[in-house]
């Protein structure tokens, strides 16, 4: 499995089909989380606050995108940027997990070293999130897919 990003208008070292100049990443975490409060004696009537949605952190090495997302960082303004996990189906990468972020900006870079070659970790805010999956069978085919495309700016799921 591989997870590869496009930042616009940023090359990265990929060469594998479909994802030429594409960023290898090393890890990806994203969530969403919502409070629910349930009053006792009364689960039929909880109440729940809007969602929070939280930013991207992915981690990658250092390679020729490095400087140009450096120079995002310090003051890059809203690019689309799509992530997209694949997995190996016979001599093809396959993606059955994407992402793409609206408007997404640099909001933390760091680098971290231990003798070896450095890691980096971004994370990304954005104001639009289109989730797009694919139900993966136990015997390798596609099942059907699902995309969800939440707006942090107007609150609407669709």
């Amino acid at each position: 499995m591989a997870i590869y990003m496009k930042y616009d208008g940023i090359d990265g070292d990929v060469t594998e089909t479909g994802h030429t100049k594409w960023i290898e990443l090393n890890s990806f975490q994203w969530g969403v989380g919502r409070g629910i409060h349930t009053a006792v004696g009364s689960a039929a009537e909880r109440e729940s606050t809007a969602p929070s949605i939280s930013e991207v952190v992915v981690t990658k090495e250092n390679d020729i995108s490095t400087g140009k997302l450096m120079q995002e960082a310090l003051g890059g303004h809203g690019k689309t940027v799509k992530v997209e996990f694949t997995r190996t189906d016979k001599s093809k990468q396959d993606v059955f997990l994407s992402l793409e972020l609206t408007n997404a900006m640099i909001s933390g870079y760091s680098h971290a070293s231990g003798a070896d070659r450095p890691i980096e970790t971004i994370s990304l805010n954005f104001t639009k999130v289109l989730f797009k999956t694919k139900q993966m069978k136990d015997d390798a085919t596609e099942g059907q897919p699902f995309n969800v495309t939440y707006d942090l700016e107007t609150a609407q799921l669709s």
